[in-house]
């Protein structure tokens, strides 16, 4: 009931509104010039009368409810939402008794002459008189019906003897009468404006009477009217869109294309969206109805129907176009494959409508719909000779620009300049900051001389800083160093900070500490001042190395500069404390950062703690975080979700990560990049499906994305197994080499189409580690298959591959000297160790060592001091050392083994749980058991808990065993010994035994005893089992 009634919130205010109403209606003359009372509620002519003569303050409670049941009855007698009410406001009231007032008196002034009287029969009169009579008679029957229900409600609402039953019905029979009532009305305002000339009607009386006729449902009426009203130049942008959404929502396609070809032959209706009333429709019955449409439309232009012209297929893809205007209904519109696909094939009957649709396309900013927008163009590009206009091919390259979609901003720039002449400077500025973006260094130079010639030098001092910008994209420092010495002299600009930044960024991204440092020195001598950028570039290099202690006295530096701290270098601190494995302070710091007022988003600290719970293999802790992270209202971007798809994929679920890749980042709006693919493509490979590995790839060249090299390394390593798994299949007795027929294919047409920009793109790239980006481009390509090679003893090929390894690096840096990564010496190591070259074997491990030292130095260590090796850095060295000490072994040079490991040692690296289980092999192979045991107690059973015991010819329960498929991921603080360590230490025990059999106490066994009890212990009591899994941990 309060719904219905809407009452006033202050009294005054509203008795206030009422008499003012009132006595304009007086003061207007309105009410001399015949008074149209079926218009309006019962007894308003003599309320009028009342109320403009009273005060506001003289007006009772009485005739306050009597004034405002009026409006009470004018809007529960309005339409429901399926039904187009009539405006009871009582402006437009006043308006249409002005009218009628005005043309009454036209009609009496030009009152019809004796003759003109005569030509209407006596039958048609007597007729017409009774139609009227007939007509009035059964409204006022209506209007009483509906004035005693009205009078019954009221009734029981002020007695408050309402029961529900009672309610319900007075409700529903007052609803009955209320249609029965707006159609008497209906008809008596169409028999109204029919009396009136056609050139004496005016705006409101045509809306009035389109009104009407719609509550009539007589279409063709009010289509007339509106037409009509139309050619008088009289017709309602309001109601015009009320018409439509009445037609589009009874689907009539033909009324809706009659309306829309005749609105858009008025210039100044163009750029009005009449379809603008379907907001109110419920988005997905608009989508169903924009579905049937066009289909519709489409099934007619198809089959050649005679019926179906250019203005009804216009309409249907005009009213799915602007039914992106809705936010509701563009979110549903493109959820339907259907939609698209009907949408897209009308436009390609119609491309003259191409320009329309493009730019609807791309003011919806969805990025479903912007990418159909540039699929759009591209297809009426290459079908048709359409030339887009020139405000909308600058607004593609702007949208172009902003996703850093290469390829089709160069497509679409180049048909601009080719149709429209010379780009403005914005649109140049536009493309030249992409190309630097994208590390094109040729397109790049190309267009920044253009730009030269045309405009001369750039004003803008962002355009000489993508000079810098672009090489250092690509990794070439130097040519970074010389376009910053030559801006001054060439081009008589004096560098800024940014281009100070530029620099020093250029040589964080090659891991060149002492570089970076120098020139941040060079900065502060000079007379540009270090902004907050400056300190986030080296925070985020010293970050990736783990080194906490730099990255926090260069954020109190920062301070002390009264600079303000900004995201970025929490950002820093939060990695560092995860390359130095404290997770628990890198949650905490991320935890606090929630508090702090930081500039910029914090995303990023929040995506490092999401990336360190997915390797870690903690699923619980992956989803604990992320729900954290949408609580705290942070949100989500491509590396939120590559973080959970990375979880997923390391824990042996990629179909998993596939339904985050396809569903929920193409609901959510956000690109997917090459890294994504790579992360489900790695998990793929894991777990053998190496099939999918492929699909994979071709799906993502299909949606245009660029694959990185990291995606080329994975698709190889998926061909190399299929070439084992063919070898496999011609049987357990072929001793020959596995031939990698489809890794040697897929290598070359790497190497043919690799190019520097392949590093350039900003994305990380999965399985570079802590290798340099520059070496790791192509050392990637090379480095597993010479390692396979090699171990399956096909080391002929190797020579060839390394040729062509040099080669390429030389193509690809020729300013730069050709260093060999680690990964790439330790698989030159498998090949000259198993060729017994046990020299160049030792040679690959002091190239080891040379590589490694300026990954792994701390800020400022001397090589002389212990400890300068960078805890983040600490198992660099664990693959080669591996090697290494195999070939010692090999050459029976055991004794070597303990000094290699305490020099590393002493510098600070580490070994890790495998590097641990060969040490101790190779010296009890060595023939030094005693420090084998030592190692073995020391590093490798701390956690050790025992066999399992038999009782009753059973075992006991394996409590507290760590899973057989975990084994080869542990974390590096995590050691067992493996099954063949134990092996190699029960033979060294064994002979030791046979040795010291009738020694005293004092016998090294007893000191054995008592040195290593544990490992003793676990050799002693070890079952006789050749299962690997009766291990404990």
């Amino acid at each position: 009931m309060a719904l219905l009634q809407q009452p006033p919130p202050e009294k005054a205010i509203r008795s206030q509104s009422i008499v003012d109403t009132a006595k304009k209606c007086l003061s207007a003359g309105l009410l001399d010039g015949g008074f149209l009372d079926f218009l309006y509620p019962a007894k308003t002519l003599s309320l009028i009368h009342k109320l403009a003569v009273r005060d506001v303050k003289q007006m009772s409670n009485r005739a306050y409810r009597s004034a405002n049941q009026a409006a009470i009855r004018s809007f529960t007698s309005e339409a429901v939402e399926d039904r187009v009410a009539i405006d009871s406001d009582m402006d437009h009231a006043m308006n249409l008794l002005s009218t009628m007032r005005e043309n009454r008196l036209h009609r009496s002034a030009k009152e019809p002459t004796i003759l003109e009287k005569n030509q209407t029969t006596e039958k048609d009169e007597l007729s017409t008189s009774e139609s009227y009579v007939d007509t009035k008679a059964g409204y006022n029957q209506s209007i009483a019906e509906y004035d005693q229900a009205w009078q019954r409600y009221h009734k029981l609402e002020t007695t408050g003897d309402m029961p529900e039953e009672t309610l319900i019905a007075v409700l529903k029979h007052i609803e009955q009468l209320t249609f029965k009532v707006r159609a008497e009305t209906s008809r008596q305002i169409l028999d109204t404006f029919g009396m009136i000339p056609v050139e004496a009607r005016s705006a409101d009386q045509y809306e009035w009477a389109s009104r009407a006729s719609l509550i009539l449902r007589d279409i063709d009426s009010a289509m007339q009217i509106q037409f009509e009203a139309q050619e008088r130049g009289l017709e309602s942008v309001r109601y015009t869109k009320r018409l439509m959404r009445y037609i589009v929502k009874h689907e009539n396609i033909e009324a809706g294309a009659k309306l829309l070809a005749t609105w858009e032959k008025q210039p100044f209706r163009a750029d009005i969206n009449i379809f603008q009333d379907l907001n109110s429709v419920d988005p997905k019955i608009l989508v169903n109805k924009a579905i049937r449409i066009g289909k519709e439309a489409l099934d007619g232009l198809l089959s050649k129907r005679s019926d179906i012209d250019t203005s009804v297929r216009n309409f249907a893809i005009k009213f799915m176009l602007r039914s992106l205007d809705m936010p509701e209904p563009s979110e549903q519109f493109w959820k339907h494959s259907e939609t698209s696909n009907i949408l897209l094939r009308l436009i390609r009957l119609s491309p003259e409508l191409s320009p329309f649709a493009i730019d609807r396309l791309l003011s919806s900013k969805t990025h479903a719909l912007d990418i159909q927008a540039v699929m759009l163009y591209e297809d009426i590009r290459d079908r048709t000779d359409i030339v887009q206009p020139k405000m909308l091919m600058t607004l593609l390259i702007s949208h172009l620009s902003s996703v850093h979609d290469d390829r089709h901003l160069r497509m679409v720039f180049e048909d601009y300049r080719k149709h429209h002449g010379l780009p403005s400077p914005e649109l140049f500025a536009l493309t030249i900051r992409q190309m630097s973006r994208q590390g094109d260094a040729t397109a790049f130079h190309n267009l920044f001389q253009e730009y030269r010639d045309n405009f001369g030098n750039p004003t803008d001092p962002s355009m000489y800083q993508q000079l810098l910008h672009v090489h250092s994209r690509r990794l070439e420092v130097k040519k970074v160093i010389e376009n910053f010495n030559s801006l001054q002299k060439v081009f008589g600009f004096v560098p800024n900070v940014d281009c100070w930044n530029t620099v020093i960024a250029a040589h964080a991204r090659v891991s060149d500490i002492d570089g970076a440092l120098k020139w941040f020195n060079k900065l502060l001598e000079s007379e540009v001042k270090p902004d907050a950028n400056t300190f986030s570039t080296l925070i985020s290099m010293h970050a990736s190395g783990g080194d906490v202690d730099a990255v926090e006295n260069l954020i109190q530096d920062c301070e002390q500069r009264g600079l303000q701290v900004s995201t970025s270098m929490i950002d820093g601190l939060v990695l560092a404390s995860i390359r130095n494995g404290d997770s628990e302070e890198a949650e905490k710091i991320v935890g606090d950062a929630l508090k702090m007022d930081l500039i910029g988003s914090r995303t990023h600290m929040w995506n490092y703690i999401l990336n360190n719970a997915a390797l870690q293999r903690d699923l619980n802790k992956l989803n604990y975080l992320h729900q954290c992270m949408e609580e705290a209202d942070i949100p989500s971007d491509a590396m939120t979700y590559g973080s959970l798809m990375q979880g997923l994929c390391v824990h042996g679920l990629p179909q998993s990560a596939e339904k985050i890749l396809y569903r929920i980042m193409r609901k959510k709006g956000i690109r997917a990049t090459a890294f994504h693919y790579a992360v489900v493509m790695g998990g793929l490979l894991n777990v053998g499906r190496y099939q999918r590995v492929f699909q994979t790839y071709q799906r993502m060249l299909k949606n245009n994305i660029k694959p990185n090299f990291s995606a080329q390394n994975l698709l190889l390593k998926a061909a190399t197994h299929l070439d084992i798994e063919d070898h496999k299949v011609q049987g357990p007795g072929n001793a020959e080499a596995p031939h990698y027929r489809r890794a040697e294919e897929l290598l070359a047409q790497a190497v043919e189409s690799a190019d520097a920009s392949d590093i350039a793109l900003p994305e990380p790239v999965k399985g570079v580690g802590f290798q340099r980006l520059d070496e790791a481009l192509t050392s990637s390509l090379f480095e597993y298959l010479i390692y396979l090679n090699a171990q399956s003893g096909a080391v002929d090929k190797i020579p060839t591959l390394y040729a062509q390894y040099l080669e390429t690096s030389k193509r690809l840096r020729p300013d730069a000297p050709v260093d060999l990564p680690i990964k790439m010496l330790t698989a030159l190591m498998v090949s000259h160790r198993k060729l017994n070259q046990h020299d160049e074997v030792e040679k690959c491990w002091y190239l080891a060592l040379q590589s490694a030292e300026p990954l792994a130095r701390r800020t400022g260590a001397s090589l002389a001091e212990p400890g300068w090796v960078l805890p983040a850095r600490r198992l660099l060295l664990n693959l080669p050392l591996m090697h290494y000490m195999k070939s010692l072994l090999f050459q029976d040079r055991t004794d070597d083994i303990p000094d290699v490991v305490a020099e590393l040692q002493t510098a600070g690296y580490a070994l890790n749980n495998k590097a641990w289980n060969l040490y101790v092999q190779a010296l009890a192979m060595g023939g030094h058991a005693r420090l084998a045991f030592q190692a073995a107690e020391e590093e490798l059973m701390g956690d050790w808990q025992g066999w399992p015991e038999s009782r009753g010819g059973r075992k006991s329960p394996n409590r507290d065993r760590m899973p057989f498929h975990l084994r080869n991921h542990l974390k590096p603080e995590q050691r067992y010994p493996n099954y063949r360590t134990l092996a190699q230490l029960t033979k060294a025990y064994m002979e030791m035994r046979n040795k010291y059999a009738f020694a005293g106490s004092d016998s090294p066994l007893q000191k054995l005893h008592a040195e290593a009890p544990t490992a003793v212990s676990a050799v002693v009591y070890m079952p006789r089992s050749r299962q690997r899994s009766a291990l404990r941990r």
